[in-house]
């Protein structure tokens, strides 16, 4: 039964087809099957009781089957896609062939004096179902007057043809014209109010499709986010896998460079120490330059293993990092602890160093040792950069950001970072200058995250540089 409804209601719907026309066509089915099926039981009922009684055919019957095929060629037609012909022809035709045309052909039950403007009340709110006032202008108003004129004219017809052969219309004859108004009144009420519902549905209705809008809109933003992040996240976890190889190259070549030469030295300091074969010989027997070169040997494997112990000792700096002790810490002590502490230095770099806060009472809960040593790592690598620049400048600045964050700026005038090597400047070991471990950066980017904050850069070749620490 649901599948027969569902094939019914969708008769002629085909393609793409707006929300509204779809509507108009589903309803248009639904109204001609249920008027069609209802007839057919009107139909059987009035066949059943013409045979049991031995009556007659009358024209009432007669319009019941005419109606009913007016109602199957509607169907008809939505099946062969004429959709817009079998909505009109719900909508004009059964009053004419029900009401009206019997009516003018003088065939008119007494009582039907009574109930056909009725009916047609109630039938007028088809056009309020299928067309729409604003899409459908002319149509929606002209299917109004039909339906308001047909409950006018058709009392009239009845008054003009039936004043002897219908007893009813002499006893209404006294108040008809209250009787008439009152008919009217309903039917512009039940017209309006369904009007009215209709343009707060419409506007109920654009406000939704607005809203879905905007939400399809967001949903189709929030796409395209979360596949920006997977994106970045592909892209960490391969700089990640990246980071990681770089590091166990990094840490490979400086132990192989480290070992090989201490195992050679070892090697050779063995043979020294051993005659032809291979018996370790007196000391006296050892000659004083061969004393003097396993002496060389045995400082040069010592000088080399502490450097291997100086490396491991920065590599685990980088994982062996304190929790941050956060306490509120009034900046400009902060920015007068580093002036203290580089004076001399400045003063003997001739650096012309500039410190200023904003506002002057700025406080910030951090680790104080933490973030001294994070701007101590910073300063270091400015001076390094301004070796070769004449009156090198150097400033340090605190303030509020735009998102109303404190930042610290530490800029310089040095020769300024190539973009090459700004996107490897915060990596583990990664260095530009000889002897140089390349952890100092990444540990102050580590020590950032820990404030649940982040370090960035900004600089261009021979334009210095500025690092910004944002919390």
């Amino acid at each position: 039964m649901e599948k027969l409804w569902s094939y019914i209601s969708n008769l002629g719907v085909k393609g793409e087809v707006d929300k509204l026309n779809r509507r108009t066509i589903v309803l248009s089915n639904q109204l001609n099957s249920v008027l069609f099926f209802s007839l057919v039981l009107l139909l059987l009922t009035t066949i059943v009781t013409l045979l049991l009684t031995n009556d007659t055919i009358y024209y009432g019957t007669l319009r019941v089957i005419i109606l009913l095929i007016v109602t199957l060629l509607n169907l008809v037609l939505s099946r062969f896609g004429y959709t817009r012909l079998s909505m009109l022809s719900l909508i004009y035709l059964p009053p004419i062939i029900f009401l009206l045309g019997p009516t003018l052909i003088g065939y008119v039950e007494e009582e039907s004096y009574t109930y056909y403007p009725y009916a047609l009340i109630c039938v007028s709110i088809i056009p309020q179902l299928l067309l729409h006032p604003q899409k459908e202008k002319f149509l929606y108003w002209f299917s109004m007057l039909y339906y308001l004129g047909l409950v006018i004219i058709i009392d009239k017809v009845m008054v003009q043809l039936g004043t002897t052969t219908f007893p009813i219309v002499e006893r209404i004859s006294t108040f008809y014209p209250f009787y008439k108004i009152a008919q009217i009144a309903i039917f512009l009420f039940i017209n309006v109010s369904i009007y009215y519902l209709r343009r707060l549905n419409s506007n109920y209705e654009k406000v939704l499709n607005t809203k879905n809008d905007e939400l399809d809109l967001q949903n189709v933003e929030l796409k395209a986010q979360k596949e920006e992040i997977e994106r970045q996240k592909d892209e960490l976890v391969s700089k990640e896998i990246s980071t990681w190889q770089k590091l166990v190259s990094i840490i490979s070549h400086e132990i192989v460079n480290s070992a090989i030469p201490i195992t050679n030295l070892a090697g050779m300091s063995a043979q020294m120490l051993e005659d032809e074969s291979g018996i370790v010989q007196k000391t006296e027997k050892l000659g004083d330059d061969v004393a003097d070169d396993i002496h060389h040997s045995l400082r040069i494997i010592e000088s080399r293993t502490q450097g291997l112990i100086s490396f491991v000792k920065a590599t685990k700096s980088l994982t062996d990092i304190p929790k941050p002790n956060l306490r509120e810490i009034l900046l400009s002590d902060l920015f007068e602890r580093i002036s203290t502490l580089y004076r001399a230095k400045f003063r003997e770099a001739g650096v012309k160093f500039e410190k200023e806060i904003i506002p002057s009472d700025l406080v910030l809960e951090a680790d104080l040792e933490l973030i001294e040593q994070v701007i101590i790592n910073i300063i270091q690598n400015a001076l390094e950069a301004m070796k070769e620049t004449v009156n090198p400048r150097l400033s340090v600045i605190a303030s509020l950001n735009e998102s109303d964050q404190i930042q610290i700026s530490i800029s310089d005038n040095g020769t300024g970072i190539s973009d090459d090597v700004i996107e490897q400047i915060f990596l583990p070991y990664y260095s530009t200058k000889p002897n140089n471990s390349g952890i100092g950066l990444s540990l102050s980017q580590q020590i950032m995250m820990l404030h649940h904050g982040r370090l960035e850069v900004r600089s261009s070749i021979n334009n210095g540089a500025t690092f910004y620490m944002i919390f």
